[in-house]
C-alpha cells in the first residue's frame, strides 16, 4: 500500500500536533487537506491531530468516505481489546488466506502452527492474548493471524525522514509500500489505544495487526519502523520468535509507545531490547534536536543517528538501507529523498511541502 505518513511535533507548545497522510495511488491526487473538501478518484487520505482525533479519507465514486475510527480499551482483558474491529472486518477471512498462500513459503508453515499452538509461550503478554481474541471473532486459526502479523513486518519497503524547520519543530514523514494495495486499501485503520478513558498512545495500521509499525505518544515522540534486510528475513523473524528471550519488533513499538514517557527512554528500550529481527525504528521528538534513526541488531544497535542542526544535519532520511553504506542501485530511494529535502530547505517545511517530498518519484517505491 502506498502510503504517506506526516507528523509535525511541536516542541515548544504543551501538545503534539500529528498530520498523518495516507494515499493510494499515488498519481493525480489532490486535495485540501484541512477543509477535506478535493480528492481526485484513488486516493485514502489520514489524518491525526494532536493523538485525540483521527480523520480517514476514502473516496467511493469520487466520494470522501471516513473510514471507521477504533477505540482499543487496555483495561479489559486482552481477548476482548479488539472485538469491534474483527467484527467490522469478517470479510477478512478471505484476504488473510490470498495473501498468505501469495507471501508465506510453504515450509515456514509448520513452525508458524507450531508457535499458534503455544502462542502464550512464544509471545509476550498482552499480545498472544489480543491474537487469540481477533482469531476467536473471525473463527480462524490463531496461526493465520500470527502469518498476518509476520506478513505486514517483512513484507513493506519504506522511506522515512525525520527533519527539523528553520523554527526548531521536529516534523516526521514517511510512505509505506506493501504489494497488495487492493487489499489493504479496505481495512486501513486509525486507532486510539486508551486506559481510564485517556488516549495513551495511537497508531495507524490494518484490521487484523495486532503490532505498531507508525504511532505516536501525544507529547513525547513518535515512530515508524522502516525493514531491514538481512538474510532471508521471514525465516529470521519465525527462527527469533522461536527465541521467547526476544521480542517481534512491532510489539517493542508498543511497548515504547505504552511506558515510555520520554524521548530518550523511548530510543534506550527500542536499542537495547533483543528483538527476533534486525530493524530501523525512526524517532522523532517534541523539543528541537529530538530525531534520531536506530540501526537495531538483534541484540544491540548498529548505530544511533541523530539530528544535529547546529552543524548542519537538520534531516535524516531512512528507507530500507544502513544509512552508511550505499543502496543498492535497483532501489535507491535515498539520493532522490536527500536530493528533494535538501532542495526544499528548512524554511520552507510544510505539510503538503514534505508530502510532496515523499511523494517523489523513486522516493515513492513502485
Amino acid at each position: 500500500m502506498r502510503t504517506i505518513f506526516i507528523l509535525s511535533l511541536i516542541g515548544h507548545l504543551t501538545r503534539t500536533i500529528a498530520v498523518t497522510s495516507y494515499i493510494y495511488p499515488i498519481s493525480n491526487c489532490t486535495y485540501d487537506l484541512f477543509n477535506h473538501t478535493k480528492m481526485t478518484r484513488g486516493c485514502l487520505i489520514l489524518c491525526c491531530y494532536a493523538g485525540i482525533l483521527f480523520a480517514s479519507f476514502s473516496p467511493v465514486k469520487g466520494l470522501i468516505k471516513p473510514p471507521k475510527k477504533y477505540v482499543v480499551n487496555l483495561d479489559v482483558e486482552p481477548e476482548k481489546r479488539w472485538q469491534e474491529v474483527a467484527l467490522d472486518h469478517t470479510f477478512l477471512i478471505k484476504d488473510i488466506q490470498s495473501i498468505v498462500t501469495s507471501v508465506i513459503p510453504k515450509d515456514i508453515l509448520p513452525y508458524i502452527e507450531l508457535i499458534a499452538t503455544d502462542i502464550d509461550y512464544y509471545l509476550p503478554k498482552p499480545y498472544a492474548g489480543e491474537m487469540r481474541g481477533f482469531a476467536k471473532v473471525l473463527n480462524i486459526s490463531v496461526g493465520d493471524i500470527v502469518m498476518t502479523n509476520l506478513i505486514y513486518d517483512v513484507s513493506a519497503f519504506c522511506t522515512s525522514i525525520i527533519s527539523q524547520d528553520d523554527k526548531g519543530q521536529i516534523w516526521h514523514s514517511r510512505n509505506l509500500d506493501y504489494p497488495f494495495t487492493g487489499i489493504l486499501e479496505n481495512i486501513t485503520i486509525a486507532v486510539d489505544f486508551q486506559s481510564r478513558g485517556q488516549t495513551v498512545y495511537s497508531v495507524v495500521t490494518y484490521a487484523g495487526y495486532i503490532g505498531a509499525l507508525t504511532g505516536q505518544r501525544p507529547n513525547v515522540f513518535t515512530i515508524t519502523v522502516d525493514e531491514r534486510d538481512q538474510g532471508s528475513i521471514i525465516w529470521n523473524l519465525v527462527i527469533g520468535i522461536l527465541d521467547k528471550n526476544v521480542v517481534p519488533v512491532s510489539f517493542l513499538v508498543r511497548d515504547a509507545l505504552a511506558n515510555d514517557t520520554t524521548f530518550e527512554a523511548a530510543i534506550n528500550r527500542l536499542s537495547f531490547t533483543p528483538t527476533a529481527a534486525d530493524a530501523y525504528f525512526i524517532m522523532g521528538g517534541v523539543k528541537p534536536g529530538e530525531g534520531a534513526v536506530i540501526t537495531k541488531g538483534r541484540l544491540a544497535p548498529d548505530d544511533v543517528w541523530r539530528l544535529d542542526p547546529a552543524n548542519g544535519r537538520w534531516f535524516l532520511v531512512e528507507t530500507n538501507y544502513d544509512h552508511w553504506t550505499p543502496p543498492p542501485p535497483n532501489d535507491n530511494r535515498r539520493d532522490p529523498a536527500i536530493k528533494a529535502i535538501s532542495s526544499l530547505g528548512q524554511a520552507n517545511i510544510t505539510v503538503m511541502n514534505l508530502f510532496n517530498v515523499m511523494s517523489t518519484p523513486k522516493v515513492l517505491n513502485s
